[in-house]
């Protein structure tokens, strides 16, 4: 889901990652809570180094409880048997990124409930350590910090109980309509219809913001909010009709089955006379077949990006095996593999293909387009 992310922990085996747009929000959050602290530790809006050490630590406390409330949706999913892949940070806040969706509206609703709890409970442990130093008369910069751990972690699990999916009170609601509906896709493309309505309406709310109050970051940042809800609800729903028409479909069911294979021998003159011209295939499996096997060895792959590395008067010397893409290069399925987990591996596949290994032995190829034409009818058929 997130690209150039780092991965700084693993807590339960599910690996903590930064996006380097939290970086951004992270420096901005400390920027914006400097004056404020300084105020309580020096006494002046200034520079002072002490704000800037208790800004520092506003924000690390603001990470640390978004990773929190997180990984409160990602303990209870592994409870619910739904395997976790990561959780990120990035400028939005955060997201535990699942394998799948919950396995019906019970798991979805504890799950989707889990991450508030968490804030919640550390709102209230911030309350009580700010209580605990006097409350509202308190003054030392502890309580000042307890103060505003508190109140973020309330605004965090009060905004995602928002009902616009795919925020939390999103999921609750399509865990709702889910137990009402008995349809899992309905539920989540009325849950993903209000996530929509949110999202614009906060980017709407935006605009007032700015012309009512004269504070156009505050009112940039509710717009890019609206439409990263709005985004995000359109691409859930769309996820959620991938899982439903391709559960329980295998890799074996969609790939084909009588694969044209190339030897490494032909020059690639020969090879585009023979197999590309007049065909609608953009790559091609290279093999190896032993004198006595019938069985073919997997050598690499051989794409229309291949042959473009090199020129046409090239051609008629360049053999096969040395313009393709070596087999420790090229990405392959197995038989077994369910057929969502192979379209992520398709995504990023040179030609929208790759082979099907069993052990060693080639025995089909799964072209994007297949799962794509699958999906579809699928989706007709609903």
């Amino acid at each position: 889901m997130f690209r150039h992310t780092l991965t700084i922990v693993r807590i339960a085996t599910i690996p903590i990652r930064l996006h380097w747009s939290w970086g951004v929000v992270f420096g901005l959050l400390v920027l914006t809570m400097q004056p404020v602290y300084a105020l309580y530790a020096c006494g002046t809006a200034s520079f002072c180094g002490a704000g800037w050490g208790l800004a520092l630590l506003m924000a690390l406390l603001i990470g640390l409880a978004i990773v929190l409330h997180e990984l409160g949706h990602a303990l209870v999913a592994l409870r619910m048997l739904v395997p976790v892949h990561s959780i990120t940070l990035f400028a939005f806040g955060g997201v535990a990124e699942v394998e799948r969706d919950a396995p019906n509206p019970r798991a979805e609703l504890l799950i989707a409930l889990a991450g508030p709890a968490v804030s919640f409970g550390l709102a209230l442990a911030g309350g009580a350590l700010w209580w605990g130093y006097g409350g509202g008369a308190a003054v030392a910069p502890v309580a000042v910090l307890a103060a505003h751990f508190a109140l973020a972690n309330g605004v965090m699990a009060t905004f995602n109980l928002l009902p616009g999916y795919p925020m939390d009170g999103g999921r609750v609601l399509r865990a709702a309509l889910w137990f009402m509906a008995g349809d899992a896709l309905l539920a989540t493309r009325r849950a993903a219809q209000v996530g929509k309505f949110f999202g614009w309406a906060l980017a709407l709310g935006g605009l007032v913001v700015a012309w009512l109050t004269q504070q156009p970051f505050t009112a940039l940042w509710m717009a890019l909010i609206g439409l990263f809800l709005y985004r995000t609800a359109s691409a859930s729903h769309r996820q959620t009709r991938l899982q439903m028409a391709l559960r329980g479909v295998t890799v074996h069911d969609l790939m084909q089955h009588h694969v044209r294979t190339v030897g490494r021998e032909l020059t690639l003159e020969q090879f585009v006379a023979r197999y590309m011209l007049g065909q609608a295939e953009l790559g091609f499996a290279v093999v190896e077949t032993a004198p006595d096997s019938t069985h073919s060895q997997l050598l690499g792959m051989l794409t229309i990006n291949d042959l473009r590395r090199f020129k046409t008067n090239q051609w008629a010397s360049c053999l096969v095996g040395e313009a393709m893409t070596p087999r420790s290069k090229v990405d392959t399925l197995t038989p077994v593999m369910e057929a969502y987990d192979a379209l992520g591996v398709l995504s990023v596949a040179p030609a929208g293909m790759l082979p099907v290994l069993e052990g060693e032995r080639l025995v089909g190829m799964l072209q994007r387009r297949d799962v794509a034409v699958f999906v579809q009818v699928q989706l007709a058929m609903r």
